[in-house]
């Protein structure tokens, strides 16, 4: 009886102790749960920031390289008209942009630079506009007035005349420009709201952020001549980054440039 009574309590602890125990583990296993959420959702994050920073870098490297090409040539390159941009180079005809040619893959090799894998590729748009007074950015003509033979004849103050030209034309959403940034600029909305025509605009997509089989994200499309305001935040669905200069900035830069 002895015996009995003392055994009882000492079995009952036993069971006590071994259910706390799985307690412990559940929670155990909870939080381990919980921790390692938490790291990979962090991970994520960090992940989609770099690629972002990269794009960003490859964009400004763009848009030094446009400038440049445009301080040296007296034009903006013409885009590559190709449907995967595999050649890298400006679509001319007979040495000239061909016309029509104002929306396709940034000329990589035409500009000096190795072209990037097919899933990096940046899209390009350059404004043009032959009618009169000439604003067709991408063809290098004489708009001061200078003879061949002199020493400003086809310059890049000929390039500036026609960003002159560009920057008094209303926009056009037939030419490439510029939607809102979903804050100051109004919204991001191609069809509703054309806030200003570009010299030039370079879109560099990251990732299929709108799952639709293209990288290309909203409002960007393989054919519109329309991109975010380069303000626009990173917002769920797209992570394109975008660099534009309007055509009275890229004169401005360029006669700073000047020697």
């Amino acid at each position: 009886m002895t015996a009995l009574s003392i055994c009882a309590p000492v079995l009952g602890a036993s069971r006590a102790q071994a259910g706390f125990s799985m307690v412990e583990v559940s929670l155990a296993l909870v939080v381990a749960g919980l921790m390692s959420w938490a790291a990979f959702s962090g991970y994520e994050t960090v992940s989609a920031q770099q690629d972002i920073e990269r794009g960003r870098a490859e964009a400004l490297q763009l848009q030094t390289t446009l400038r440049a090409f445009a301080l040296r040539n007296a034009r903006l390159p013409c885009p590559d008209a190709s449907s995967t941009g595999d050649g890298g180079y400006e679509s001319q005809t007979a040495g000239v942009c061909s016309a029509g040619n104002q929306v396709g893959w940034f000329p990589y090799v035409s500009v000096g630079l190795e072209r990037p894998a097919p899933g990096l590729r940046a899209r390009y748009a350059v404004f043009r506009s032959s009618a009169a007074p000439d604003a067709d950015l991408a063809v290098a003509t004489e708009r001061t007035l200078d003879t061949a033979g002199d020493a400003t004849f086809r310059d890049a103050n000929d390039l500036i005349a026609g960003l002159n030209n560009a920057s008094r034309m209303a926009t056009d959403t037939a030419r490439p420009y510029l939607t809102g940034d979903g804050g100051a600029a109004g919204a991001i909305d191609c069809a509703g709201n054309a806030v200003m025509p570009v010299a030039y605009w370079v879109v560099v997509p990251l990732k299929d952020r709108d799952d639709n089989g293209d990288r290309l994200d909203p409002p960007h499309t393989a054919a519109s001549p329309c991109a975010a305001s380069p303000s626009a935040p990173v917002r769920f669905g797209t992570d394109d980054v975008v660099v534009a200069e309007s055509p009275a900035q890229l004169a401005g830069w360029l006669r700073r440039s000047l020697p």
